[in-house]
């Protein structure tokens, strides 16, 4: 009787493993739809509506809080219209060891693949600066703690919506991790459009990549959450010191 109970148990775990193609589908059109409306209209709208002409503490807070916002939405609709887990691959936990190891490994194939693409956009005179960018440095030098923040919201959101969400769904919509890995970080690389430079979109793309294949092979969001926190809040807090 107990391994009845058992083999209908993990016959209900298989299943509730599979969201229906319907609910997957209208997930990631509506996700996408948020973030890339948002992107193209919502940040206008909100900041023509506060009469806010340049880029503010309270205009970043908006953009954070928007993505806390998504991820809460994409948690309900996981478990209520999908009726699954936000997270559908099962965790596997490694030690402290573990952590500490696959964080540097990622920086080190990041620095390794982002270094070559660099150089090649600066010869093909492509690496120039982006006036988002260094408006968000002013914001941000006089402010630290919204740079904690703004890297933390970073890290925790955009890592559980586009690997945690999107790259799984994306494999059983394609049946395929690499075009899923590949796709999900496309679409990384593109929700940094507004920052106007070709090397604020390629970045991400590669970030994405490296996020994405590290959490397909070794089912683990939390290192790359880890890495993408530490990795904007290095960068950041370099860029705002004055040189």
């Amino acid at each position: 009787m107990h391994l009845c109970n058992l083999l209908v148990q993990d016959a209900m775990d298989t299943v509730s493993d599979k969201p229906t193609q319907k609910t997957i589908y209208i997930g990631v059109i509506s996700v996408l739809m948020l973030l890339f409306g948002f992107l193209f209209f919502g940040r206008r709208f909100f900041t023509s509506t506060l009469g806010l002409t340049r880029l503010s503490n309270i205009s970043i807070l908006l953009s954070e809080f928007f993505f806390w916002l998504i991820l809460l939405l994409l948690s309900i609709y996981a478990n209520k219209i999908e009726k699954n887990k936000f997270l559908i691959w099962q965790e596997t936990h490694y030690n402290v060891w573990m952590h500490i190891k696959a964080i540097f490994a990622i920086f080190a194939i990041t620095i390794a693949l982002e270094v070559p693409v660099l150089l090649v956009l600066k010869a093909l005179h492509l690496l120039k600066e982006s006036s988002k960018i260094d408006e968000m440095k002013t914001v941000l030098q006089a402010n630290k703690q919204l740079l904690l923040f703004a890297a933390l919201t970073a890290g925790v959101t955009e890592e559980f919506i586009f690997r945690g969400y999107l790259l799984p769904r994306f494999q059983i919509i394609f049946k395929n991790p690499y075009i899923a890995i590949a796709l999900s970080s496309i679409l990384f690389g593109l929700l940094h459009f507004s920052y106007g430079t070709i090397v604020n979109m390629v970045g991400p793309m590669i970030l994405g990549t490296v996020y994405g294949y590290f959490y397909w092979k070794y089912r683990n969001i939390a290192i790359p959450i880890i890495c993408h926190f530490l990795w904007d809040f290095i960068l950041m807090s370099i860029n705002i010191k004055p040189h």
